[in-house]
């Protein structure tokens, strides 16, 4: 008998993800921090991951101040799926944030 295919996740335990981000506050001050070698850390469900930041980039057309493309590298593998939000807070400053959702997978 055959089977339906299951609507699970892609998820994956990772040590690098890219996040689509918006930042919580003044896009300006965060901006200004999250640049490469700069170091976060990342509430993802209920893990807390330093994470450092390898690359920041306009997603399109799109402002940055209203959206940026963040890649993190975590310094532990934590399980995430494409969709999944969380959150970032820079280490130097624990007022400067943003949230942000997990990239879809590279092809």
């Amino acid at each position: 008998m055959p089977t339906s295919p299951r609507n699970e996740p892609d998820a994956r335990e990772v040590d690098r993800v890219e996040g689509l981000m918006t930042a919580d506050g003044s896009p300006d001050t965060f901006l200004s921090l999250c640049t490469p070698g700069s170091t976060w850390i990342a509430r993802i469900r209920t893990a807390e991951v330093s994470a450092t930041v390898k690359a920041r980039r306009p997603l399109g057309t799109f402002d940055e101040h209203i959206c940026t493309c963040v890649s993190l590298k975590l310094d532990l593998p934590v399980p995430v799926e494409p969709g999944l939000r969380f959150q970032i807070i820079a280490e130097d400053d624990p007022d400067v944030s943003a949230s942000g959702v997990v990239r879809p997978w590279g092809g």
